[in-house]
Parts: structure tokens; C-alpha cells; sequence
């Protein structure tokens, strides 16, 4: 399965739906911070949660997809910025293959336990050594690979070798 994954867009319109239109997923994620309303066209097509600025309470604050076995949160409540053990644990609990997470804004593939925890960064802000980003999760070849904005391909994880 493609997944296709964005970030802390922070407000800015049609880089998502730019994203969209370039890599569409088999199931496209936005991991908050999209500082839009829960019902914004650009989301339409996005399984969404919940960024630490995103006013809309419709969004939810965690979620699994159980056909990818994601975990998808933004980040903010399980200390990311510190390191991803508590979003590992919580991930586990659903017996998630993949957790999924934003908020810091800096591009990120690692293995916490057995769990294979992804940052696509930040589309419009990026924090780090890497340009703004966003991401495709292969979940049949275990592979990441990171585009910029303007959609061209500037890093490639293979998961397995994590």
C-alpha cells in the first residue's frame, strides 16, 4: 500500500492538495497542524487528526488504520521532542506496525521497539538539516521516501535496514 503522508502546513493553502495531486496514496494521511477547519476541501480526501494549533475540535487526536496497521497522531502529547518511546508504547497497544507523527517539524524514519515511527516533517516550515518535506510510506517494500515541495524525491529509508 502507498501511503501518502503531510505535515504542519501551518495554514498555507494548495501545498497539500499540490502533494496530493503528485503522490496520491492508497490512503493519504495529514498528521495536523493544517490550521484548517476539519471539513476543508484540501483534507477531503485525507484520513486527519488533530495538530496542537488546529482550532477544530472535530479532529481527532489519534487514530489507527487497521488495513496499514498506522498509528497517526500529531506528536504533541507523547513527548516526541524528547524521543518517540511513549508514541512507540501507545502504538504497540494497537499492535501498529507504523506510527505516524508530526509536530516537530524535522523529517524522521527510526525503529523504537519494534515499531517503525515516521515524521514526513514539515511541508511549509521544516526545522532540522532537511528542506520542507513530506513523505510516501510503502508498506509492502518497508521503504520512505521524502519529496520536496516541489514533488522531486531527495531521500529514500528502507525500514528494514533501521
Amino acid at each position: 500500500m502507498k501511503v501518502l503522508i503531510v505535515s504542519d502546513n501551518h495554514g498555507e493553502d494548495e501545498i497539500v492538495q499540490s502533494a496530493l495531486d503528485h503522490n496520491p496514496g492508497d490512503l493519504n494521511i495529514h498528521l495536523g497542524d493544517s490550521e484548517f477547519t476539519f471539513d476543508n476541501p484540501e483534507l477531503e480526501k485525507f484520513n486527519k487528526v488533530r495538530g496542537n494549533v488546529d482550532d477544530d475540535s472535530r479532529f481527532p487526536v489519534e487514530a489507527h488504520d487497521e488495513e496499514s496497521n498506522i498509528f497517526l497522531t500529531h506528536g504533541h502529547l507523547y513527548n516526541i521532542k524528547g524521543d518517540r518511546e511513549v508514541l512507540s508504547d501507545r502504538a504497540l497497544e494497537f499492535e501498529a506496525k507504523y506510527a505516524l507523527y508530526g509536530h516537530s517539524h524535522i523529517a524522521l524514519a527510526e525503529n523504537v521497539n519494534g515499531v517503525f515511527c515516521i515524521n514526513p516533517g514539515s511541508i511549509s516550515l521544516p526545522k532540522g538539516e532537511w528542506e520542507a518535506s513530506y513523505c510516501v510510506l510503502d508498506t509492502e517494500k518497508d521503504t520512505v521516501q521524502y519529496f520536496n515541495r516541489a514533488h522531486e524525491k531527495f531521500e529514500e529509508v528502507n525500514l528494514l535496514d533501521l
